[in-house]
């Protein structure tokens, strides 16, 4: 049975596989959650990571996600919730509306459903407090029309992290990440890159170390609860 293990939603690649990374190498005991099977998961396993395939999408992933850290683990000290859908709004209202529902049960609802759920968890993690993270995007302050869809259930999942703020307070500590452009999506062409970095202050991909870093400071931090921490290079100021 795992101790004031950390569980990661989306651990399979970028920030999650990240994440997932640093806290083994500090030896903390880590539930990684993936979506798709890689050799990274595959590595996870092997350096002691409770690998648990799911899509959060559908209640059953959830479910069996749940089930899962129940059975494996006495207490939380940690639960991120990194796994994420982007992709711009479809033009055709019918298209647009199932990737509402698919990226509401993505970024709302399985976040909302693993914390209720596992909330005792944390609440046993002997150390002094836990925390939750919610992984948003700076969209969600500022949302852009062609994401419409995708910038508001990020928002949605960012209100739900301030009402957990006061709900599970004050043993669990509940906070935001709002990443900037850390990471460009394959098919983000370099015309796009360019002009993203132009209206970033720090006029660079920040890649998923500062995330990382972000995180760690806010687990270290005993006295932040309720915060929305943009990581972004400075691009919301521009």
């Amino acid at each position: 049975m795992l101790e004031a293990a950390v569980l990661i939603t989306g651990a399979g690649r970028h920030v999650g596989l990240a994440l997932a990374r640093h806290f083994l190498s500090a030896g903390r005991p880590v539930i990684a959650h993936y979506h798709t099977h890689t050799d990274a998961v595959e590595h996870l396993r092997r350096d002691g990571a409770l690998c648990v395939a799911g899509d959060l999408a559908k209640p059953e992933g959830v479910q069996a996600l749940t089930d899962v850290v129940a059975c494996k683990t006495l207490s939380l000290r940690a639960i991120i919730h990194n796994a994420s859908a982007f992709a711009a709004t479809a033009p055709a209202v019918d298209d647009a509306l199932r990737q509402l529902d698919d990226f509401y049960a993505l970024h709302m609802r399985a976040p909302y459903a693993l914390t209720v759920a596992l909330a005792p968890l944390l609440q046993a993690c002997l150390e002094k407090h836990a925390d939750v993270i919610h992984i948003t995007d700076i969209y969600a302050d500022k949302p852009a029309p062609a994401f419409d869809v995708y910038c508001a259930t990020k928002a949605g999942l960012q209100n739900l992290a301030l009402s957990f703020a006061k709900a599970l307070a004050p043993k669990v500590k509940v906070n935001v990440i709002q990443p900037g452009p850390v990471l460009f999506k394959d098919w983000h062409s370099q015309e796009v890159r360019q002009k993203v970095l132009a209206q970033t202050l720090l006029g660079e991909e920040g890649g998923t170390e500062p995330i990382v870093l972000a995180i760690a400071a806010i687990l270290a931090n005993p006295y932040q609860t309720g915060a929305v921490v943009a990581v972004d290079g400075g691009r919301r100021l521009a």
